[in-house]
């Protein structure tokens, strides 16, 4: 059964795995500003991390509260002539203005003017948000700026924002006042706002967004990185300009390499859109109970009807029951691992009984786990 190959075998991991940590190892409880930031990012309300503690003006801005609406994939419907003398059609954020304006998310000047350059204020950002939620001026008896700041704060939706009524707002605080929003209900509603907008986006338990479903759709991978490799040859965008996460902590590059060079390989995952590289290592959980592990092959073993199809594995003098039909592939007799093999595998730890028969004559056995992904680990360092 033994087979020789020289080339890495990468058998697709499920990627929810992967999703479930890259999100959620953020924070426990209260979403820190990097999860915040990354949930905006994923769902494309913001283009980049750049410059958090930048003002951001209302040409802007415009294009953050479109693309966390309703509108925000309907926006090339709308031509780029946003009805303002001071916004050029050929202004990048000029449709989103129109929009922005259209349906009550920001105003204007007199004279028929947007202002697109003009820095944000904290009063605009309350009228935005709050008009997310679909409140509207009739909600707000005697001074609208006062009703809006009162509904603002009671709803949380400053929650990590420190503004007057004049000051001006960074980046980060808008990302922090949309965050909220989404997370809040809808005027009269009793369900978040966030997943009526992104079907993909859902609230956990802690009141915080989880956008697993969006980082589902948008993940490559997974990929073997050996020690020696340069990581700027895998990725299709500027490794220094990259978020990265190890083990779902956040990491730097030196601490990338360091991890490397000890390790021998990482296995890791990318998000184009996000310019975000998720890596792990061996010994690593990538759920609560899924490992990442290395060993070698000293069994294989088919069940008593079906000798084609293998059923379980002996990794280290460990049984692993084989969990997916690529699994199973991978280990059969046309597959790609062979006993003696050495090899990474994913596998979800369950320690149960199984009682399958099989050609080893054991019957019932003690399973360290499911395997759902292996690889053949070819390093030679």
């Amino acid at each position: 059964m033994e087979k020789k190959f020289k080339n890495l075998i990468a058998i697709s991991l499920i990627i929810s795995m992967v999703c479930s940590l890259s999100i959620n190892s953020f924070a426990a409880t209260t979403a820190g500003q990097e999860m915040r930031t990354q949930v905006l990012y994923l769902a494309d309300v913001i283009e980049n991390d750049n410059m958090m503690n930048d003002f951001i003006t209302r040409g802007e801005f415009s294009r953050m509260v479109v693309k966390a609406s309703p509108y925000k994939d309907s926006v090339s419907a709308y031509d780029s002539n946003s009805g303002f003398s001071d916004v050029l059609t050929d202004y990048q954020y000029a449709s989103f203005i129109k929009v922005a304006a259209k349906e009550g998310y920001m105003t204007s000047y007199l004279g028929g003017l947007f202002k697109p350059l003009d820095y944000l204020t904290y009063k605009d950002l309350t009228r935005a948000c709050l008009a997310l939620l679909g409140y509207t001026n009739d909600d707000f008896s005697g001074s609208q700026i006062a009703g809006r700041l009162e509904t603002f704060s009671s709803l949380k939706l400053n929650d990590n924002i420190d503004k007057g009524i004049t000051d001006f707002v960074t980046k980060k605080d808008a990302v922090n006042a949309i965050y909220n929003t989404l997370k809040t209900n809808k005027k009269g509603g009793t369900s978040a706002y966030g997943p009526t907008v992104f079907t993909n986006l859902s609230v956990n338990s802690d009141g915080d967004l989880n956008a697993t479903g969006l980082t589902k759709t948008k993940l490559e991978g997974p990929f073997i990185l050996k020690r020696g490799e340069a990581l700027n040859l895998s990725i299709p965008f500027d490794i220094t300009l990259a978020n990265i996460f190890i083990n779902g902590v956040s990491a730097t590059l030196e601490t990338t390499f360091r991890e490397l060079s000890n390790n021998g390989y990482l296995i890791y995952y990318y998000n184009e859109a996000t310019k975000t590289i998720y890596l792990y290592k061996e010994g690593t959980t990538l759920e609560s109970s899924t490992m990442v592990k290395k060993g070698y092959v000293n069994h294989i073993y088919y069940s008593a009807s079906d000798t084609i199809t293998p059923t379980r594995v002996e990794i280290d003098l460990a049984y692993y029951t084989l969990g997916t039909s690529e699994a199973k592939f991978a280990f059969s007799y046309t597959g790609t691992i062979s006993v003696g093999d050495q090899i990474i595998f994913i596998y979800t730890k369950n320690d149960d009984t199984s009682t399958s028969e099989d050609s080893s004559g054991d019957g019932t056995v003690t399973t360290a786990g499911t395997i759902t992904s292996a690889y053949i680990y070819d390093l030679k360092y």
